[in-house]
Formats: structure tokens, C-alpha cells, sequence
């Protein structure tokens, strides 16, 4: 004869479906937890609202003493700017200048609050001049506060192409 022992043990014989809730629980209450820190341990508040209105610029308007990067690219290249931009900045003008129109360039602008473009040749409302000259202004008066990061892109480039790129 074997002796057999029948135990309860709540832990070995638990429901599956309350140990599940329990774990479902548990998350959500995790889950909950980090979304209230999140923008307690974050480094910059940003207005996630906030839209970015994008207008043409003036390509024949001189750029005086702003500092301009000058570079070179090829097809399929990707050089990156960076800026700065302080809060209260009412406005950012880009001007992207390659000067030759078989050449095809586009610029993409990532700010604190999303990804901008692409932008072409013609998204200045002047098309085939080897340009892109454009207007950010916010929608709530200022333009959102950090660093920017403007994207050049070798779309269509025979050889190798010079070009200046300048946001002041």
C-alpha cells in the first residue's frame, strides 16, 4: 500500500486566471508608475502641441553675417547641422543654396517636437533653382527651445556638389 498525501497549497494549485490578474495587475500599475515620472525626470519640457508653420522664404534676400556652413556632397550622402535655438525664438530662416539645378538636394529638419520635409528644390515656390530657401515660425509665437538638427540629403547628385546651408 502507498500512502498518498493531498496538500492545499493555495501558491501550487492558484487559479490560472487570478494569477493572471494579478500579473496584469501589476503591470499596469508599472506601466502607471512610469508614465507619471516620465516627465518629472525628463530634461526639457516640450509643448507637444505645438505645430510648426513652414512658409517660403525670400531666396533673392541676402543672408548678411549669418554663419554659413560650406560643404560638399554625393549622391546618397547625408551631412548634418545642428543649432541651438533659445526660447522666445520667434522664427528660423533656412536658406539650403547648391546653385546647380540638375543637382537634387533635400533638406529634413528634426526639432524638439517632430521630424519636418522632406524639402525640394521647389518647396520654396521656385522650382529648378538650386535652392531652398524657407520660414519657421511657431504656431504659439516662439519656436520650441533646444537643438535642432537640419539633414542634407544627396538625392540625384552627379559627382560631387558644393553647397552652403545657413539657419539664423
Amino acid at each position: 500500500m502507498v500512502w498518498t498525501e493531498q496538500v492545499n497549497n493555495p501558491g501550487l494549485n492558484a487559479n490560472p486566471v487570478n494569477t493572471m490578474s494579478v500579473y496584469r495587475n501589476a503591470l499596469l500599475i508599472l506601466i502607471g508608475a512610469a508614465l507619471l515620472l516620465a516627465p518629472v525626470v525628463s530634461a526639457q519640457q516640450v509643448d507637444l502641441d505645438q505645430t510648426i508653420i513652414v512658409v517660403p522664404g525670400d531666396s533673392s534676400k541676402s543672408m548678411g553675417f549669418a554663419p554659413r556652413a560650406y560643404d560638399t556632397i554625393t549622391q546618397g550622402e547625408t551631412d548634418y547641422f545642428t543649432k541651438s535655438v533659445s526660447s522666445g525664438t520667434s522664427q528660423l530662416t533656412l536658406d539650403l543654396n547648391w546653385g546647380t539645378p540638375s543637382n537634387s538636394l533635400t533638406l529634413w529638419v528634426n526639432t524638439p517636437v517632430g521630424l519636418y520635409g522632406p524639402y525640394y528644390d521647389s518647396s520654396d515656390g521656385i522650382s529648378s533653382n538650386g535652392r531652398i530657401a524657407l520660414v519657421m515660425s511657431g504656431s504659439g509665437g516662439s519656436l520650441p527651445a533646444g537643438t535642432w538638427e537640419f539633414r542634407v540629403y544627396g538625392d540625384s547628385v552627379s559627382g560631387v556638389e558644393d553647397y552652403t546651408f545657413v539657419a539664423y
